[in-house]
């Protein structure tokens, strides 16, 4: 069990500094303050599995920084392993409450999933006093909560941040093996009252995820400091000058015959001179990415039937390019079905023409500095004509929000966390099915082909996420939460 440390960020009053902002902060300091006032005395503890990588570890800092301005007091622990076998088993677990999978899990399983914990509990107990809260967080550290309950009088809280709508075989079997557990919490929060197993309902609260706007990952980035993130990066070629040095590991591109090299290896990239379509996620079958890839070189072969070459709508889609990024893989050690889902990609992008090849980009995204990897895709999104979010399911879909908040449309498919963000030709487009091929493809031409309506969707989905997904309107739901359960 490792104990993590915040560094300092942004403040309050950095926050109240943007008009779009002021009015929802000096309203949070004013509705948060009995709930503050009910958690004086005891420590909130955030458990989970990581310190970097995932909405978890992203949230958390900002969240933190916040809450202890106004006077609670909150540390994060992460669970350390090395187990190779609870990593199969824990990702294994996180599909399965997506749907995906068989649902069967064994004794060895549990065995696998206590043993871990059980070596991470008596840091953990070491740290925790008597009358504390501790919130665990996902499917890994979910067995702590006994464990420390047995030498503690603590109240504890899961929440979990991914689910399904529908229940079916596989996640009746992944919520049984889970349920050995609930008796251990106080209260559960999820994302979204459908992902919420039948037996947890009246021991829940819902608190949908949140971006923090001043974060690297979403501040703002002026057109000299965009560019010259992405020369940093290696995604643009270096024009001078270059205020800061580039960064030590450069993002990667897939290279036709399936290597990878620096972006502009072969020829330019230039996605700044194009229109151009974006994904960024970690390397999932359930993100939708070879549908999305599929879609693509759909609209691409479409686009050459038409007999009017000149014009414009012909131009545009022949000139936009798709850009799908993802970890690169030299970073990830504790993944295989990552690698596996990268590979099929891979190979589908080997298949295709050297036009094609062109007009795609597998991008690798390098993971050694966290902040620099959040200004790349900060960089990414700023410069991309449309926003994709393609998941075939999604426990919410904070790139979602992330772009909306840059004022980029998006297009995201019908998975329940991004049907709660997105409301259809109002501030994005929906494509209900992900892996319907056609559909998706007249989509992207669609959003292609209307530029002010990009514009009004970009405008809107500014005011959306001010209004419901910032860190505010979660950190206040988390106040009450734990007050309450205290």
């Amino acid at each position: 069990m490792q104990k993590i440390n915040i560094k300092e960020g942004a403040k309050i009053e950095d926050y109240k500094a943007y008009g779009s902002l002021k009015s929802l902060v000096e309203k949070f300091l004013e509705t948060t303050k009995q709930s503050v006032e009910d958690l004086k005395g005891c420590t909130i503890w955030m458990i989970n599995s990581t310190a970097t990588g995932g909405g978890v570890a992203e949230m958390l800092p900002s969240q933190m920084r916040i809450m202890r301005y106004l006077g609670v007091k909150i540390e994060w622990m992460v669970i350390e392993a090395n187990d190779q076998a609870f990593f199969n088993l824990t990702k294994r677990i996180h599909n399965a409450i997506h749907g995906s999978g068989d649902g069967i899990f064994t004794d060895e399983d549990r065995a696998i999933f206590e043993k871990v914990n059980a070596q991470n509990a008596e840091k953990a107990i070491a740290a925790i006093n008597d009358g504390d809260l501790v919130v665990i967080h996902d499917p890994q550290p979910m067995p702590l909560a006994a464990m420390i309950r047995k030498k503690r009088k603590v109240k504890t809280l899961w929440r979990c941040h991914i689910g399904l709508e529908q229940e079916n075989a596989t996640t009746k079997g992944v919520w049984s093996f889970l349920s050995n557990y609930y008796d251990s919490y106080d209260h559960f929060v999820f994302s979204l009252t459908s992902y919420v197993p039948e037996a947890l309902i009246e021991k829940t609260s819902i608190i949908p995820p949140a971006i923090d706007p001043l974060s690297h990952k979403n501040r703002i980035l002026w057109m000299s400091k965009c560019l010259g993130i992405l020369q940093q990066s290696g995604i643009i070629r270096e024009q001078l000058p270059l205020l800061y040095p580039n960064y030590k590991n450069q993002v990667r591109r897939v290279m036709p015959d399936g290597s990878f090299n620096t972006v502009n290896h072969d020829e330019e990239l230039d996605i700044i001179f194009h229109p151009t379509m974006l994904q960024i996620s970690r390397w999932d079958r359930l993100k939708g990415f070879k549908e999305l890839m599929d879609a693509f070189v759909l609209m691409k072969k479409e686009n050459q039937k038409k007999t009017d070459k000149t014009s414009l709508a012909y131009r545009r889609i022949r000139h936009t390019r798709l850009a799908l990024g993802g970890p690169d893989p030299a970073f990830v050690s504790d993944d295989p079905e990552g690698m596996a889902v990268l590979n099929e990609l891979i190979e589908q992008y080997k298949e295709m023409t050297p036009e094609l090849q062109q007009s795609i980009a597998l991008l690798l995204l390098p993971l050694d500095n966290p902040k620099e990897n959040a200004l790349i895709v900060n960089a990414l999104q700023r410069c991309a004509t449309i926003v994709v979010q393609n998941s075939i399911q999604e426990g919410f879909g904070l790139t979602a929000t992330e772009a909306m908040w840059k004022q980029r449309p998006v297009l995201v498919s019908g998975a329940a966390g991004l049907r709660a963000q997105v409301q259809h030709d109002i501030n994005g487009k929906i494509n209900a099915d992900p892996s319907n091929i056609a559909q998706l493809a007249e989509a992207l031409e669609e959003m292609l082909s209307n530029p002010k309506e990009r514009d009004k969707w970009g405008f809107n989905g500014q005011i959306r996420v001010v209004e419901n997904f910032t860190l505010f309107s979660q950190i206040r739901s988390w106040l009450a939460t734990l007050a309450k359960v205290r």
